[in-house]
């Protein structure tokens, strides 16, 4: 698992750590009890204090999508994708309720919105039938 993190994000790094694992989880790249990087491994890989690992290590736990057993490491959920997608499912429909609000503020129709919407889906989706693995 690779994980980037940006340290002059206004995101914290921590929370860029929690958001980046999620998005693996939801993505398919680790499947249920795989073990995650230790969290010495993950500060080195991602050039940030383990402290800060650890915290987003604590998020990720209290959330449900990993799992800590004593003396091995840590681990994915079992519930880990479902949690994963659905929490992502809620942040793009507030995300898209905020571009919606805009784009009415603007003047545009809804049938501008939609037309721009499907855009972008034919743009991101042309390839091979889309990267993202459909619905889920």
């Amino acid at each position: 698992m690779i994980i980037r993190v940006d340290p002059g994000s206004s995101v914290p790094v921590f929370q860029q750590i929690v958001d980046e694992v999620k998005s693996a989880v939801a993505r398919g790249a680790c499947a249920p009890n795989d073990p995650i990087p230790s969290v010495r491994q993950m500060a080195a890989q991602a050039l940030v204090n383990p402290n800060t690992v650890a915290r987003a290590y604590r998020e990720l736990e209290r959330d449900g999508i990993v799992y800590t057993r004593k003396g091995l490491g840590v681990f994915v959920s079992e519930a880990a994708a479902k949690l994963s997608r659905n929490g992502r499912r809620e942040d793009l429909g507030e995300r898209f309720a905020e571009l919606v609000a805009a784009a009415r503020r603007a003047g545009l129709s809804a049938k501008d919105v939609q037309s721009l919407l499907e855009q972008a889906i034919r743009a991101e989706y042309r390839d091979g039938g889309g990267r993202a693995g459909g619905s889920r």
